[in-house]
């Protein structure tokens, strides 16, 4: 399936939100991002580009707020075309080159002021229009909710735009498309105790998508470097396997354990703390791996162990009063019995 992002970066001419992005798109195997509120001057949009995603390929317009809305694609996996470059969404159809699908797909990006949303509500509903029997993905940062039970703390009245949002919503005949991770997607980073969390972010699509993939789903990840969570969408359910972190206990009892740990631990990520965790476990995966490689073949110590139990056992049975003598002489010349020891 197609293997999407989209997140308000908040900005993308600092180096640490350009890792981000980068660590980003490797960490789900992207084929497909957007990028809102870049804040990129146009002369700088080439060199930005190239540290990003260096061999995909990008669209901006720059004709209109272009900084607003950034899409790129890796063309070894998918075709992008641009139907339509609004000041608020991008619309395109995308080509999935392994499934042979095509599907639709609106990147949004909703203004902050009530009168200036009413213009993308219009445009969706016009776009709705259009779709006809085709797979459509609407998702990004729509600042809006659909409810109150989307914020937490002091908002004033935002009942209006509810209503705008939801009437919208209707009116396209999007659904919601299942959501797991994080519940509010923005948080204004208050440091004065005033805080406020909104889900302002947010992936719908229409009814022929969802009876075509209804075992999809999309994840709200932390924020990262951004006070907006990225939303990434990652293939079909079905086929989804969690990567857990696992290591052998045995390696806790060995003397470069601890120090291996710390010398990892003490790198200073930006982020979240909990994205500071799951980074620095990532990074002792290969540690480990190579402490686990200087003990030895740990599978084979284990089968070399379980044969010397099933001959030890047979012997026994064979021939109680030389039992010790013969044990010791066929696994002298059966098995590496130094492995064993070590």
């Amino acid at each position: 399936m197609l293997n999407t992002a989209i997140w308000n970066v908040r900005g993308l001419n600092r180096r640490d939100h350009q890792v981000a992005v980068r660590d980003l798109a490797n960490e789900f195997r992207l084929h497909f991002i957007a990028l809102l509120e870049t804040r990129v001057l146009q002369n700088n949009v080439t060199r930005i580009q190239s540290g990003l995603l260096s061999r995909w390929r990008w669209f901006v317009d720059y004709a209109g707020p272009g900084n607003r809305i950034w899409i790129a694609w890796n063309d070894e996996f998918i075709d992008v075309d641009i139907l339509n470059a609004d000041s608020q969404f991008v619309h395109c159809r995308v080509h999935v080159h392994e499934l042979h699908e095509t599907v639709l797909l609106t990147v949004v990006y909703g203004a902050n002021e009530l009168s200036a949303r009413r213009e993308l509500w219009q445009g969706l509903i016009d776009l709705a229009i259009t779709v006809g029997n085709e797979p459509w993905l609407v998702g990004g940062d729509f600042n809006a909710v659909l409810d109150m039970s989307e914020v937490s703390g002091a908002s004033g009245d935002i009942q209006v735009a509810m209503n705008e949002f939801n009437d919208c919503i209707l009116q396209t005949g999007l659904l919601p498309l299942p959501m797991q991770g994080e519940r509010f997607t923005w948080h204004n980073c208050s440091l004065d105790g005033r805080s406020l969390w909104k889900r302002l972010d947010r992936l719908l699509v229409n009814d022929i998508w969802m009876e075509r993939w209804p075992n999809l789903y999309y994840t709200c990840l932390t924020p990262r470097t951004s006070d907006h969570s990225p939303l990434v969408l990652k293939g079909d359910c079905r086929n989804m396997q969690v990567s857990l972190f696992r290591f052998d206990n045995y390696l806790a009892l060995s003397p470069e354990f601890l120090a291996s740990v710390h010398s990892i631990w003490r790198h200073p990520i930006v982020g979240t703390p909990m994205y500071s965790v799951t980074r620095k476990l990532k990074a002792l995966k290969p540690v480990f791996r190579q402490q686990r490689r200087c003990k030895g073949d740990l599978a084979m110590n284990v089968k070399l162990a379980a044969g010397f139990l099933e001959v030890a056992q047979n012997i026994l049975q064979y021939d109680r009063h030389n039992s010790l003598l013969l044990l010791l002489e066929h696994c002298c010349q059966n098995f590496n019995t130094s492995k064993l020891l070590s």
